[in-house]
Parts: structure tokens; C-alpha cells; sequence
């Protein structure tokens, strides 16, 4: 199935960046590794920030957490590792990092996440919320976008693929969007979502779980009734 391998969402550059997390065969299973992998990078660590980098007042940092070079680290935001965040990355206001995250380069965060990896140059800007989730390169969360990392039954996710079931074996695993996937504001993806590369979802779409072909464009379809008021 070589939809589900991580090659198919990611870049052969942004794979060898976090070899050891992806070396999986189904892409959501690095999910599962992110915490293996800080554990060993971080040990020993409690809190480094590289040059240049600014930490403004009032910014909460509690280690183990490494932040790259030239980021700015803004006011009311929470950082609890652990935690990489990379080079030239900005943390606004009303951020919430939960643990077992990893942030790349040139990134622009305002959102909460949890046991999650924003690749380079990917953003969630405005409130969203990020948990058990991979977000690719070059990719943009809009507005209030959650990516939903637990069922209603808080059973492990079975992904129903071409009438065949496969059992993640996760009871959270929130959504793997590839690279230059942008999703409009108000977006809601259910547990066990899986958006190929260089796709689109429209605004204020509730996208059931399951898989996504790359290219694709994920669209909203809904009556708008106007009545006559009494």
C-alpha cells in the first residue's frame, strides 16, 4: 500500500531530516515514535536557545526544550517540553505546546499541539488545535482548523480503505497532511485522516476519516436557506 508509506506525504529531504521517526511502514506509526525520539535528543537537556534568538517576558518555557537560531519566542505563549523548535521559527501569543513536539525551520505558530511534527516552513497561525498529527512542508492550517485526534468511542482507529479495514492500533492519531496541503479556516478533520500532497480543503469542511488521493481538492457542499422574518 504505498499510499500509506511516508513517501507518499513527504519529501525524501524532510524523511531524512527525522529518519529515525519515519522508518515505519505505515506513515501514522511515526506518530507513535515522536516521544522516543526527543527522549534521546533532548537527554540531558533542560533549556538551550540558539543565536539571536529573542524570548520575550512573560513566555513560559519548561524544559527539556531546544529552540534554533533567530526565532522569537512571544509573550503569553507556553512551551512545555519536550520540545524542538527550529531555526527562524515564530511562537505568537496564546501558544500551547502540550510535549512531544517538534516545530521546523521558518514556521508561524499560534495554536496548541500535542505529540505533533510541523515540517519546515508550515504554519498554524490562528488558533488551531494540532494533536497526534504529522503537518508537511510548506503547509497552512487556517483559522480555527482542529485536527480531532480521538473518537467518541475512544477505540483504536480502524481506517476503512477499498472495503478493506485496516486497525491502527491507536486509539489517538489526529491526521497526517502532506506537504502544501493548505486548509481554509474552520476546517475539522476526523480521527484517521490522511491528505495527500498538494491538496486543498475548502473552508469550514468536516472531513470524514480515511484517505486522500494528492491534488485533491476536499470540498463543502451546503443549502443556504433564506427565510422571511416574522
Amino acid at each position: 500500500m504505498e499510499n500509506f508509506k511516508p513517501r507518499y506525504y513527504f519529501s525524501e529531504k524532510a524523511i531524512s531530516k527525522y529518519k529515525e521517526i519515519f522508518e515505519v511502514e505505515y506513515v501514522w506509526q511515526a506518530i507513535g515514535k515522536i516521544s522516543n525520539y526527543l527522549e534521546k535528543a533532548l537527554e540531558n537537556k533542560d533549556v538551550e536557545k540558539g543565536e539571536n534568538t529573542i524570548i520575550e517576558q512573560g513566555a513560559v518555557i519548561k524544559g527539556p526544550v531546544i529552540i534554533g537560531n533567530n526565532c522569537k519566542i512571544m509573550a503569553n505563549s507556553y512551551i512545555q517540553g519536550p520540545a524542538i523548535i527550529g531555526n527562524n521559527t515564530e511562537i505568537r501569543p496564546g501558544t500551547y505546546i502540550r510535549g512531544n513536539v517538534i516545530i521546523g525551520d521558518y514556521c508561524e505558530i499560534r495554536s496548541e499541539l500535542k505529540n505533533a511534527i510541523m515540517m519546515d516552513k508550515s504554519h498554524a497561525a490562528h488558533l488551531s488545535y494540532i494533536g497526534d498529527s504529522i503537518v508537511g512542508e510548506r503547509s497552512n492550517l487556517g483559522a480555527g482548523t482542529i485536527l480531532s485526534n480521538l473518537s467518541l468511542s475512544e477505540k483504536p482507529i480502524i481506517l476503512k480503505i477499498q472495503d478493506k479495514e485496516i486497525d491502527t492500533g491507536m486509539k489517538k492519531f489526529g491526521a497526517i497532511l502532506g506537504e502544501d496541503v493548505h486548509a481554509g479556516s474552520n476546517v475539522l478533520t476526523n480521527p484517521g485522516t490522511l491528505v495527500g500532497k498538494n491538496s486543498f480543503i475548502y473552508p469550514n469542511a468536516v472531513v470524514r476519516k480515511g484517505f486522500y488521493n494528492s491534488n485533491s481538492i476536499i470540498k463543502l457542499k451546503q443549502d443556504i436557506e433564506i427565510v422571511e422574518k416574522e
